[in-house]
């Protein structure tokens, strides 16, 4: 939270602290020339706090140690991920040159996402992922801000670790940490606890890290975050060939909406996923909404 702090400007940092709640932050949003607004345990409160573009631009400084050009392949993408692991998205206006994104100028919205660890988060759905003796590769659906990259990262420190109660063994485990989110990566060291026998690669396309850790680690899981692309899905088919088990998310709200995607689909037909497991933010962030056993009777959690 300090981090994200340290990047705001001090007026927006006062209104914030000057709250005071006991609450959970997990959204800053500022717009240009709109009251501030904040989301603490999923309830929103404007702050009377107007925000002004220099606000915008000033964050962006902090974040990039004075050097904009540093970070702009990652706004390029829409967002930036800070320290922590925490996320913020930008609006304005896209320069698209070839078809492809060049630069996103005349900055006017971010959206300053708080990432959050929790320990345990995953105790539910470990039973069904992992025991003493099988693996089930695994597929976690959310929309945005329910919690998946939560629990993917508890799912990879336990499974690291080892898991006691279910008599199952740390395993080595490789994450392609793409935007840092998950590990949150500095200078090299995570910031997050992702477990002792857990190897972690940053920035670096998904597809590209899933062949690099099959061919150089040795890994019996590799696990990343929001997978969707044609590249990712032939990247996940070699990994399954090659005897590596998955842990992966992507956007979603419900089985059907991975139905619509044909390239996930394709993958779940060839049965290279065991579980889906569908969140949701009914009961906050996180909450464990169904589990579908692929090929199984599908079972709800209640």
């Amino acid at each position: 939270m300090e981090e994200v702090l340290n990047v705001l400007p001090i007026s927006i940092k006062y209104e914030i602290q000057r709250i005071g709640s006991s609450g959970i932050l997990t959204e800053i949003r500022l717009r240009v020339g709109r009251k501030c607004i904040i989301y603490i345990s999923n309830k929103e409160i404007i702050l009377e706090y107007i925000v002004v573009m220099k606000d915008l631009l000033d964050i962006l400084v902090k974040v990039s140690s004075n050097s904009i050009y540093a970070i702009q392949n990652d706004l390029n993408q829409g967002f930036v991920t800070i320290k922590g692991g925490h996320r913020i998205g930008i609006c304005g206006e896209v320069v698209i040159d070839n078809g492809k994104i060049k630069n996103i100028k005349n900055i006017n919205s971010m959206n300053i996402r708080i990432a959050r660890q929790i320990i345990g988060c995953s105790d539910k759905v470990l039973p069904h992922i992992v025991d003493s003796k099988n693996f089930s590769n695994t597929l976690i659906i959310s929309p945005p801000g329910c919690g998946k990259t939560t629990m993917l990262r508890d799912i990879i420190r336990q499974l690291s670790q080892g898991i006691p109660n279910l008599h199952v063994a740390g395993v080595n485990i490789g994450v392609i940490d793409e935007r840092g989110e998950i590990a949150s990566v500095h200078n090299g060291t995570p910031g997050l606890d992702v477990g002792m026998r857990t190897d972690v690669l940053t920035n670096v396309p998904k597809s590209i890290g899933i062949e690099m850790l099959v061919r150089s680690m040795g890994v019996k899981i590799i696990a990343t975050d929001e997978i969707g692309s044609d590249a990712d899905i032939d990247a996940i088919k070699y990994a399954a060939l090659s005897g590596v088990g998955l842990v992966f998310t992507m956007h979603g709200r419900s089985i059907e909406d991975v139905y619509k995607k044909d390239c996930i689909k394709s993958v779940i037909k060839e049965g290279l996923f065991d579980n889906i497991i569908i969140l949701s933010n009914e009961n906050g962030p996180g909450t464990i909404k169904k589990i579908h056993k692929m090929n199984k009777i599908e079972m709800e959690v209640v």
